[in-house]
């Protein structure tokens, strides 16, 4: 049996990236083993331990104590007590270190050394921080070059350093790099960013190069499309139900024979509701003095608003329908698991289902405040009737929100879609780490749950299997979904480089039958 390959997972975040590769197979064993991730953030680290925990059984039967785990039955120390090497092991996996600072050099090189041991076959995959090249970012700040409004210089946007670091020093046979599309317009000191990388990540040092591909199209390098949008994979395009574009670099070796496939473009859009339709229905909450009948109190006020004559007719009837189908149970406000509502992604059930669950995890729902609450409501109702996004100029005047960028928005459309209903018949837009703040961006399209969507449903549209757990605060488990890489997608990454680097061991060894 042939060892899997080492990988090395950097700015790991909850470790979506590295999901995907721990769950290739590939004549029955698995090709991939993630032996390193590094992270700063601590309730990250905390998820990246479990599920790390979790891949130490992969040959065999995940224990019952990991379900009672994530079904509250025992707490995290009792677990790890009762698989101590195991628990050891993941531990060790998870390095929470911040790249970048000096003091930690020392432990980082000594922790990748160990864990690509002797091999020089193995594979670096990351995406450093990207918020610096955001353009959702870069629009608050009037796309001004970095420095302008940053003159001490981004901290994020040298961090991609560290990711060509440890390429230099430890020179994998493939690496992956993820980032924003908007990288690929970014500038700092009148230099392109993507150019500035790409060329750091050719010749990271001295005798020391590498190609660097697209995985959009067929292999054609970077020297002759320097800034091209072929890098830019249109995750919708690959059967992630999100539109979500991201830049994907992939770099191989000079060394190495071969060049990689492209991905394979699934038939036809995997719509939202493919993925969200089958999780059990729960309420959202009230801000204050939240209760069923205060909450369904405060729902049914809208019709006695001032402006509710201002709605059209056809709304205000798809509102007048849904009103007495309002969730009123308590028992619906949702939480960790649901012990009587088995569910069964009816989307690529091999992936997304674990029959052994005892519920739905990590599936509560916000509280909202009531003015919030008749604006999902409304957008929600609208939204049956169109076929477009929903614009904050679609609210009547009296419920648009007394916010200083409504009037921005109004005026020129800049955030205009500052609240949005995930679609039921197309993919969603893209899930980003703002939804930890709120979640406007995610109204859930049936309106008698009037909400936003849960971090399950977050992590559904981001591709995580259902027994993926997300620790820490509501607030951490969101950001840590939104900053993901979908692991469907890094799934199909893998097998394009299990499948590269299984055609250079056969050109080693001068066989053609890979």
């Amino acid at each position: 049996m042939t060892a899997s390959i080492p990988v090395v997972d950097v700015f790991a975040g909850c470790g979506g990236l590295g999901e995907g590769f721990n769950q290739l197979k590939r004549n029955g064993q698995f090709h991939f083993d993630v032996r390193l991730h590094i992270e700063k953030e601590v309730a990250p680290i905390r998820t990246l331990q479990l599920r790390a925990f979790y891949h130490q059984f992969r040959n065999g039967r995940i224990p019952d104590s990991y379900y009672q785990y994530v079904g509250e039955e025992i707490d995290r120390e009792e677990l790890f007590n009762r698989h101590p090497a195991e628990a050891g092991e993941a531990q060790q996996r998870c390095l929470q270190v911040e790249l970048g600072r000096g003091t930690e050099q020392a432990l980082v090189n000594s922790s990748v050394a160990h864990a690509i041991g002797n091999t020089r076959d193995w594979v670096l995959i990351g995406g450093p921080p990207c918020q610096a090249y955001s353009t959702i970012g870069r629009a608050r700040n009037h796309n001004r070059p970095l420095e302008d409004y940053d003159p001490d210089g981004d901290v994020r946007f040298e961090l991609y350093r560290e990711y060509v670091s440890i390429v230099a020093k430890y020179q994998p046979a493939v690496f992956v790099l993820e980032n924003v599309r908007g990288l690929l317009s970014a500038s700092r000191k009148n230099q392109s960013i993507f150019d500035r990388m790409a060329g750091d990540l050719k010749s990271p040092a001295d005798g020391c190069e590498y190609s660097i591909y697209s995985i959009s199209r067929e292999p054609s390098c970077l020297d002759n499309e320097p800034q091209s949008t072929d890098y830019v994979v249109r995750l919708e395009n690959y059967g992630i139900p999100q539109a979500r574009h991201r830049v994907i670099i992939l770099g191989v070796r000079n060394d190495i024979g071969v060049k990689p496939l492209a991905l394979k473009a699934k038939p036809g859009r995997i719509a939202a509701s493919e993925v969200l339709a089958d999780l059990p229905a729960v309420r959202s909450g009230l801000s204050s003095q939240d209760a069923p009948q205060n909450w369904m109190r405060a729902i049914n006020q809208i019709v006695k608003q001032p402006w509710w004559n201002d709605i059209e007719h056809g709304v205000q009837e798809r509102i007048k329908s849904a009103l007495p189908n309002l969730l009123p149970k308590d028992s619906n406000r949702g939480g960790l698991r649901f012990l009587d509502k088995a569910t069964t992604c009816a989307y690529r059930p091999d992936w997304y289902n674990d029959e052994r669950l005892p519920g739905t995890l990590n599936h509560e729902a916000r509280t909202h405040r009531k003015d919030d609450l008749w604006r999902y409501l409304y957008a929600a109702c609208y939204t049956e009737g169109i076929d477009r996004p929903f614009r904050i100029s679609d609210f009547p005047t009296g419920l648009q929100p007394n916010h200083r960028s409504v009037e921005t928005a109004l005026r020129n459309g800049s955030f205009a879609d500052r609240f949005s209903v995930v679609p039921q018949n197309a993919p969603s837009r893209t899930v980003v780490n703002h939804i930890r703040k709120d979640g406007h961006y995610y109204i859930h399209y049936d309106p008698s749950q009037c909400r936003s969507l849960t971090v399950r449903e977050a992590a559904r549209l981001q591709t995580f299997p259902d027994n993926y757990f997300f620790e820490g605060s509501r607030t951490d488990q969101f950001g840590q979904v939104g900053n993901a890489v979908p692991p469907l997608l890094s799934y199909q990454i893998a097998d394009i480089v299990a499948d590269l680097l299984v055609r250079e061991r056969a050109r080693r060894n001068g066989r053609s039958d890979a």
